[in-house]
């Protein structure tokens, strides 16, 4: 991956921003998140108590929960920066039109990776109807936008684009906020197996930087992390709290030695995803 086209322009470019402002805004989204997050789940428990007969409810609420840290860096960026959202995602028009030529070329290479045949042990099982994976499909498609939208927000679109004005080399700009969303995504009770996750996730933040910085909008990273997760998420998930939307659940816990030979089909599915993005920009 090199750097960005020559018309790709940062938003943050205008006004070369001081490190020193950026690493405070980081933390000051930590402090914002973890206090809404808090009041999030504490004013939705009793929701989630009387409706626990369908974990649909509690995966939505969870995936909706991304909407407090949309709103923490509403905050950041308003206290620190005395902008708000809408200079991180780029001209409006432009990050649409980016946005639905992505989808348009890597939907059908997301459906072709998702029918490759898996092994026996890896063989999902159907856990939702047809029927009522439909009627939640469009919370669910919803719920995700808003998660896709924080993550790519903040990573892509806060932490790159502020680096991208002020570091010159893309091992920088490119490599910290990709290294910091893939460690994010450890999780200690996937055990040997947690490592790959990390690097799977780094791998895909390495893919949407560059995609972001040659866009000079957040429009193709969010097309393209929004089709990873719908297929994560609604699609085939693992039977735990997130997987309350999907319509075929995996037999395997994350922790299972069997996950491990797709590791390098999920490394090779980002890569020809990012090169399938980078086709839908030239054209």
């Amino acid at each position: 991956m090199t750097g960005p086209s020559p018309d790709s322009t940062p938003p943050w470019r205008d006004t070369p921003p001081a490190l020193w402002r950026t690493g405070a805004g980081f933390l000051l989204f930590v402090v914002f998140y973890a206090v809404l997050l808090s009041l999030w789940f504490i004013a939705l428990t009793p929701i989630i108590s009387a409706m626990m007969a369908g974990r649909q409810v509690a995966t939505l609420v969870m995936l909706s929960s991304f909407a407090v840290a949309l709103l923490a860096l509403e905050l950041v960026l308003r206290l620190l920066h005395g902008r708000g959202l809408g200079v991180l995602i780029g001209s409006l028009p432009l990050t649409l039109r980016q946005g639905g030529r992505v989808l348009l070329y890597a939907l059908p290479v997301v459906l072709v990776i998702s029918l490759l045949p898996m092994s026996e042990a890896l063989e999902p099982r159907r856990y939702l109807s047809t029927g009522t994976w439909l009627r939640w499909l469009v919370p669910g498609l919803t719920a995700v936008a808003i998660q896709v939208s924080a993550e790519e927000f903040l990573f892509r679109g806060y932490l790159q684009g502020r680096l991208q004005a002020r570091l010159d080399h893309p091992a920088l700009w490119l490599g910290l906020p990709a290294l910091i969303f893939g460690a994010l995504h450890f999780d200690a009770t996937a055990g040997d197996n947690a490592i790959w996750f990390v690097v799977s996730a780094a791998a895909f933040g390495l893919a949407a930087g560059d995609l972001t910085a040659r866009a000079g909008t957040l429009g193709p990273a969010l097309a393209l992390h929004f089709l990873n997760n719908c297929i994560a998420l609604l699609g085939v998930s693992f039977g735990d709290e997130l997987g309350g939307l999907a319509l075929y659940h995996l037999t395997i816990r994350q922790d299972d030695p069997a996950l491990l030979p797709l590791i390098p089909v999920e490394l090779a599915s980002t890569f020809v995803l990012w090169l399938t993005a980078r086709l839908a920009l030239r054209r």
